[in-house]
């Protein structure tokens, strides 16, 4: 290997975690973000699917003595992100894209807003993000060595892969099915190695222990308390989201052709046209390079908008699509490049001179500044300046680095609550509140009631659980829509206390809503 494709990788890797680490979320963080933040911390157990995987290396991540726990949470989804980026060029390196190239394409990926806002707050994605580059990787490497121990190692990670995110099943098989293509002949003479290979995913699978073993010690957050079969098996299934996936349903088509437009749109948004139309053209060509890898590419492609677009078109379910694109983007410029040399090549015969070519000797008729540059070079440094200049663009939009909002609105609630106090709130401002109170050990004093404590502690009604506790505590109320609170009125009063910046759907708070008091319609009901 030579020493640039040696260093295209780390560079890769090292110029995207830069760009993250200064675009990072600083602190604290709303819903699922915030969840993140204050789970792996307390070992506790995270909301459907469980993500074992995930809150163990978050848990050692947040060993690391550097900064607040929010921030080494938030760290470690710029780690990941940025060795999915090195991994990347690692893949193009494999399919014999030049290094350069796979750089440029690489760096491309790191700073699409989808993935770049994967990299600078606590969550999965990131993690799923370099589950399959690596997968991909080790797929590659096995179908050009079919050495045992590949098959073991890729065996492991699908399994701890499945434990971070089941979005992984919808890349795994198929993946999966390139290594039983590619591998077919020494998969027939040595059986064994697959039944290995198996064995090593069963291996991984055994992170799911975690869930019970946890739960069995009470957390301070411990998502439906899973100490049975059946509460553990409705955690990891994600039972709980069954009613939103269209996935398998008949609308799941219908879904699908409306929601092209919609992608379009979305995909320009991030990565302009030249991205997406490079990268479906560099898979085109990569079928005739390479088909089978090609084509697992192109299925988990396809697989990955439909499920977007089959589960409330989330974002990071494309992060998958983004990956494959750049491999396809490397690989359109690689071949335009091949066309650049043979161009060179013509026109230097024709001329009584010789281009640069890949790894061919320099113009032996001109001076060396006028040599006919390489192919690789030209796009390769294309693909890096269209990189920063889609950073230059995304830089204010990606950038969270400011963004202090979960900390603000955190402080505006412990300001407004007196001793003793209980508050009502739902998931995307419960976190904050739950890491503040838990990790950072502020306000105690306070219960905090959220949606799914209600739920799965079996009060059936906030109103009935605001029954059990408005005679001896005072009780307050934060709803994301004023019409969630049209119960309550009818069986209490509510009256605003203070306005608040709230998130939903995302880490940042976006807009205001009144913190409400809570009080009974007949005093003399608590006097008895």
């Amino acid at each position: 290997m030579t020493r640039s494709a040696r260093g295209a990788p780390i560079a890769a890797g090292l110029i995207a975690f830069a760009i993250y680490l200064r675009t990072l979320l600083p602190g604290m963080a709303f819903g699922d973000w915030g969840e993140m933040q204050t789970v792996p911390h307390v070992l506790g157990i995270a909301h459907p699917t469980g993500y074992p995987t995930y809150l163990i290396a978050a848990w050692v991540g947040q060993l690391v003595p550097i900064g607040t726990v929010a921030f080494r949470a938030n760290a470690l989804s710029a780690v990941a992100v940025s060795m999915a980026v090195a991994v990347v060029v690692m893949v193009g390196l494999r399919l014999e894209v030049r290094p350069l190239i796979a750089f440029g394409a690489a760096l491309c990926l790191a700073v699409v807003t989808t993935v770049w806002d994967a990299a600078t707050a606590a969550e999965v994605n990131g993690l799923h993000l370099l589950f399959v580059a690596v997968l991909l990787h080790r797929a590659l490497i096995w179908s050009q060595r079919r050495r045992p121990g590949d098959l073991v190692v890729g065996g492991l990670l699908t399994g701890l892969a499945i434990g971070n995110h089941l979005l992984i099943l919808f890349v795994a098989p198929f993946v999966g099915m390139f290594v039983v293509w590619t591998g077919r002949h020494a998969l027939i003479q040595r059986p064994g190695i697959l039944l290995a290979g198996v064995g090593a995913v069963v291996l991984g699978l055994s992170v799911y222990l975690y869930i019970p073993i946890a739960a069995s010690r009470s957390p301070a957050l411990s998502y439906n308390h899973p100490v049975t079969i059946e509460a553990v098996w409705w955690l990891i299934s994600g039972a709980q989201f069954r009613d939103q996936f269209d996935f398998l349903s008949a609308a799941g088509p219908v879904d699908f052709v409306r929601s092209l437009p919609t992608l379009w749109s979305l995909v320009v948004e991030r990565a302009t046209i030249v991205v997406p139309i490079l990268g479906l053209v560099g898979l085109v060509l990569l079928l005739r390079r390479h088909p089978a890898f090609g084509l697992t590419l192109m299925v988990i492609l396809i697989e990955g908008v439909y499920l977007w677009a089959s589960y409330l078109q989330l974002e990071h379910y494309l992060l998958a699509m983004w990956l494959v694109l750049a491999v396809g983007l490397m690989t359109a410029l690689d071949r335009a490049a091949d066309l650049v040399v043979r161009i060179a090549g013509s026109l230097g015969a024709r001329n009584g001179w010789r281009a640069a070519t890949r790894g061919g000797p320099r113009a032996s008729r001109l001076p060396n500044w006028l040599a006919v540059p390489s192919g690789g070079l030209v796009a390769g440094i294309a693909a890096a300046i269209f990189a920063a200049g889609l950073a230059t663009t995304h830089w204010s939009a990606a950038d969270r680095s400011q963004d202090r909002s979960a900390e603000a609105f955190v402080a505006a609630v412990w300001t407004a609550l007196p001793p003793n106090a209980v508050i009502l709130s739902e998931w995307d401002v419960s976190t904050p509140l739950w890491h503040s109170q838990i990790v950072l050990g502020a306000r105690p004093d306070v219960l905090i009631v959220d949606d799914s404590n209600v739920v799965y502690e079996g009060w059936g009604s906030r109103e009935d659980r605001i029954a059990s506790l408005i005679c001896d505590r005072p009780v307050f109320i934060l709803r994301l829509h004023e019409t969630d609170l049209g119960r309550t009125r009818d069986f209490y009063h509510v009256a605003e206390v203070t306005t608040v910046r709230i998130a939903s759907g995302g880490p940042t708070a976006v807009f205001s809503r009144p913190l409400d008091r809570v009080l009974s319609l007949d005093e003399r009901r608590c006097s008895r």
